[in-house]
């Protein structure tokens, strides 16, 4: 078997990735490795690389093309190997690593339960870990807790408001600024420019239906959003559908405690009244304060996902 570099490959073109390994036995592939070391995450204890785009027939063809990667990193001066990841976390990333056996849903990360494990034998470890949780819909009618915290929002300025689906290339324009300063504590976070961001989920837009993206904006500027979606393979499959909420982000300032519970209760109250039951919060970091309103809802672990790295030693 032999591992070559392709960088006239698709992951170069499309991912931007500095180069892609092909394993080849007979002429015939047997599996692939994209690395990127340009343009990636910072790190403050050195820099890293990123392999990702992995796939390997069995566990001896995982071991040369995750050997010949870390050699790759590590002559362009990466001391640490983190994937799979497609250069950032905006792109595909993470592995299932528990839950295998449940359908994968929309826009979720699927590989074969093997896959984790080779890496492993690899040399990699677990660097971060993530959930996605499933929760019955059940929206705490009569306690009044949203009206009261929709009070006290709104007399610090803060209003919620459907997505306008009619004018979305302006609405994720003032989206996307949200997004810059919420996310930016996140783990291995890096800024993505507006037209990458518009560009992204321009691709969901023919599924979008009014209700399944709220805004939050305080004095006319937006503080906060929710994007959420029925799970479109369980559709397709012919599965009865969860909804899935899939991104939430509000700006991090105390006056606006409590936007997120209060974001997450309008997208679910639409799809209740869209004849949905259960909803599932997905891909949720095991550190992000996202996951305190999961649990206010009993949400239930489904699937576990993992984020491997290796030390690449000089």
């Amino acid at each position: 078997m032999d591992v070559i570099s392709d960088r006239a490959a698709r992951e170069v073109a499309e991912l931007g990735a500095d180069e892609v390994l092909a394993a080849r036995d007979g002429g015939r592939e047997v599996g692939r490795l994209a690395l990127w070391w340009s343009d990636v995450p910072a790190r403050e204890d050195g820099r890293m690389g990123c392999l990702g785009g992995f796939e390997a027939e069995e566990s001896g063809v995982a071991e040369q093309l995750l050997a010949r990667g870390c050699d790759r990193l590590r002559e362009e001066g990466c001391g640490l190997a983190v994937g799979p990841m497609n250069g950032n976390t905006w792109r595909s990333y993470r592995f299932v690593v528990e839950g295998a056996g449940r359908p994968p849903f929309f826009m979720e990360p699927a590989n074969p339960a093997e896959w984790p494990g080779w890496w492993m034998d690899a040399g990699f470890q677990k660097l971060a870990g993530y959930s996605s949780s499933r929760l019955a819909l059940e929206l705490g009618e009569g306690d009044g807790l949203e009206e009261r915290v929709m009070r006290r929002l709104e007399a610090r300025g803060v209003s919620v408001r459907p997505v306008d689906v009619g004018d979305l290339d302006r609405e994720l324009r003032a989206i996307h600024e949200v997004c810059l300063e919420a996310f930016s504590k996140n783990y291995l976070y890096t800024p993505l420019d507006v037209v990458s961001f518009v560009g992204m989920y321009q691709k969901v837009a023919p599924f979008l239906k009014p209700g399944y993206a709220w805004i939050a904006e305080c004095d006319g500027v937006a503080c906060g959003f929710v994007f959420g979606m029925p799970d479109l393979l369980a559709v397709k499959g012919g599965r009865a559908a969860d909804f899935i909420v899939k991104t939430l982000a509000v700006l991090p300032e105390r006056r606006f405690a409590g936007l997120g519970s209060l974001l997450v209760e309008r997208v679910h109250r639409v799809a209740v009244g869209e004849g949905f039951t259960h909803a599932i919060h997905a891909l949720q970091h095991d550190g992000n304060s996202s996951r305190r309103i999961t649990g206010r809802h009993h949400g239930e672990v489904i699937r576990r996902y993992a984020l491997f790295c290796r030390e690449l030693m000089s």
